[in-house]
């Protein structure tokens, strides 16, 4: 039985608290800035908890961490500093994970995407260094490549600047092989060539209900959704969504509590888009599946250019559960949409989060990414993006960052 740590409980949170998402940038292992884009300002602040440890999953004001060293996996909240330990996991390079609700809801389960690999020989734990072949040590990232139609928004720095940060080094980053919220722009080929290698684990998914269950419960990923992979997964209102590679259908995963068995439920017939037709001369592509509030989103990025990363268009649908079919959004008003790093568009890491601009001075229409050390702005009406530096002070030219949304409750 897992135990709840309630040591510090009554201490102050050191994580600041705000309605709408932190840009937390991470230039290192031990410290960790926090860039409010209402307040145009950065906090630095050392979190034990998250010096060692990558997000995983959120939900509320729970995170789900996994320990780089040990790879263990447990619930945290920055606001109590109760801990939940999970039961072990397999090793893994690359877990994924969602959070269905906080642990006091009775639904509340976490549910992992495990594709096992075999650790390595000389270092079975150490997660901390990535393989060469994934430090960026490209100085030559340029926002201009962008189209910057808001030159109010722009920082004043030029970019160009950092054409003098040109030791490799400053680029290396313990975070680069994990992903948050979750993510990098190389996609682990393993997750969709083992398929091919008879003797390879086939994917699963792990279910447990945190605080309760001594163990996961592991059922194939194919034996649920007839394929070994995804283009993406969120939950929305307390339910566990995917969306297909082969056929772009939104599944939802039905849980049955008692037996820790899933089952998927086809949402529609229809995919949001038609790919093939509409965009053949646009090769790469990003998928997003991201609750927001009552309204399930998918969000589409086409890229051009020569090194295809140039953003052309992004499109966003909602669901519509009633009619059970995608429509275009041509406007999204007074959402925000935050976007965390891209994960290749062939595997279900891309992840993001949105909120309400009322009150705050983020601008309407807008959907933030983030590139190397810039932060962008795509206004969904206008079609045009707008670039800054948030954090000038940071010289890495690719620091590991995520969005983190903490709201008390």
């Amino acid at each position: 039985m897992m135990m709840r740590s309630e040591e510090n409980k009554n201490e102050k949170s050191p994580l600041p608290l705000q309605q709408h998402p932190w840009l937390v940038i991470c230039p290192s292992g031990k410290t960790q800035t926090f860039f409010s884009i209402s307040e145009d300002r950065c906090y630095e602040r050392s979190i034990h908890e998250l010096g060692n440890t990558t997000i995983r999953a959120s939900a509320q004001e729970w995170l789900v961490l996994e320990d780089f060293d040990s790879t263990d996996c447990y619930l945290w909240n920055p606001i109590s500093n109760d801990k939940i330990q999970l039961p072990p996991l397999p090793y893994n390079r690359n877990l994924l994970c969602l959070l269905s609700a906080s642990p006091n809801d009775p639904q509340c389960r976490v549910l992992f995407l495990i594709h096992e690999t075999t650790p390595p020989d000389d270092d079975v734990h150490n997660k901390t260094t990535p393989p060469d072949d994934d430090i960026d040590t490209n100085d030559n990232e340029n926002p201009n490549d962008y189209t910057d139609t808001n030159d109010d928004d722009t920082d004043n720095e030029n970019p160009e600047d950092d054409d003098d940060d040109t030791d490799p080094s400053n680029d290396e980053n313990p975070y680069d092989d994990d992903d948050t919220d979750s993510n990098d722009d190389d996609i682990d080929s393993e997750n969709l060539d083992d398929d091919d290698d008879e003797t390879a684990p086939l994917p699963a998914l792990y279910l447990c209900k945190p605080g309760y269950d001594d163990e996961f419960h592991k059922q194939d990923l194919k034996s649920i959704i007839g394929d070994n992979v995804f283009l993406g997964w969120a939950v929305f209102k307390g339910n566990f969504y995917v969306f297909t590679l082969q056929t772009r259908i939104l599944l939802r995963l039905d849980v049955d509590y008692s037996s820790g068995t899933i089952s998927a439920t086809p949402m529609t017939n229809q995919p949001p888009y038609t790919y093939f037709t509409q965009h053949l001369d646009m090769p790469r592509f990003e998928n997003y599946l991201i609750q927001s509030e009552d309204e399930l989103l998918y969000v589409y990025i086409l890229f051009y250019g020569r090194e295809l990363e140039d953003v052309y268009k992004i499109i966003v649908f909602r669901f519509d559960f009633v009619n059970q079919m995608w429509e275009e959004v041509k406007s999204i008003g007074e959402t925000a949409i935050f976007l965390g790093p891209y994960s290749g568009g062939t595997g279900p890491y891309s992840s993001g989060t949105t909120c309400c601009t009322r009150g705050t001075n983020l601008k309407k229409e807008s959907i933030y990414f983030i590139k190397g050390r810039y932060l962008y702005n795509f206004n969904l009406e206008t079609q045009s993006i707008s670039v800054s530096l948030p954090c000038p002070h940071i010289s890495m030219t690719n620091p590991h960052s995520y969005w983190l949304t903490l709201m008390a409750t």
